[in-house]
């Protein structure tokens, strides 16, 4: 049998220069005018932002209005919401509820105006690379957030993705030490429990233990945790530190069951919904 070299095989019509996927000069030309008005949309947008130009950060709180224990911004932002959560309350008939959705829309318009401000929204294909829609060589997962992350030479997601490493995934200096110095149990529990989103039953099968025991162990990490967080932040809050909407939220209700509970108070967060109520047979 007789075998082409490799410029015969290039020249031929049924080799790898005739082999058509689909992306030909018709394809290629479609997406490059795709492309083309992509980014006339982005012209006109910074055409628009030049000659009415809007100032997003005088909504936004400085430095000094974030530390300050009290903010008109920061009023303003949650007489808003407390406004939109008593109109939802208060809605009976299907005019009050059409009020509620059409204020929730109101809320809807103004976010993707800003976003249509700082960038244009597409599609699936990445035009830049001339991506074909459906690929037949190179697959879809090698475009995930992760992977493209990977590949630009971006490392420390991926090598502190352990739990020995894991506490170097946040900025906050308090929270890292405080994962860090969890034991080594703790944090491999911690570490399969919430950052890859584990059942407790699957932890236990890896582990070789009871689902009781994982079960018992995440309630310890949560309560020794959160306690220090509570101390952290009451510490924090009485030298004059700002605190944000969630980390005021926290305080409330680790208050409220560390006056029940004492030292065993934890927020539990397992059960997502209420139980069923059990019917009554005749």
């Amino acid at each position: 049998m007789a075998y082409l070299s490799d410029d015969e095989l290039l020249d031929t019509e049924v080799g790898f220069t005739g082999w058509d996927d689909g992306t030909g000069a018709g394809a290629e030309e479609t997406l490059e005018q795709a492309l083309a008005e992509e980014r006339l949309a982005e012209l006109e947008s910074e055409l628009e932002q030049d000659e009415h130009p809007i100032n997003y950060e005088a909504e936004l709180e400085d430095e000094e209005e974030e530390a300050a224990p009290v903010s008109d911004k920061r009023l303003k932002r949650e007489m808003r919401a407390e406004a939109i959560r008593r109109l939802e309350e208060a809605a009976r008939t299907e005019k009050d509820f059409r009020a509620v959705v059409e204020e929730w829309n109101k809320l809807d318009r103004n976010r993707e105006r800003r976003e249509r401000d700082h960038e244009n929204l597409r599609g699936d294909v990445p035009l830049e690379y001339q991506a074909v829609p459906e690929p037949k060589l190179i697959p879809r997962w090698m475009n995930n957030p992760a992977y493209r992350q990977l590949m630009a030479g971006n490392f420390l997601d991926i090598l502190f993705d352990c739990p020995y490493e894991m506490h170097n995934l946040t900025a906050d200096a308090f929270i890292s030490r405080m994962v860090e110095e969890l034991s080594e149990e703790h944090k491999e529990v911690l570490y399969f429990l919430s950052l890859r989103l584990y059942s407790t039953t699957r932890l236990a099968a890896v582990r070789g233990q009871s689902d009781r025991n994982i079960r018992k162990l995440r309630k310890t990490i949560h309560k020794k945790l959160q306690r220090q967080m509570y101390d952290y932040l009451c510490g924090k809050q009485e030298h004059g530190g700002g605190l944000t909407l969630r980390e005021r939220q926290f305080l409330e209700e680790y208050s409220k069951i560390a006056r029940k509970q004492g030292k065993d108070a934890v927020i539990r967060r397992e059960n997502k919904t209420e139980r069923r109520k059990k019917k009554n047979h005749p």
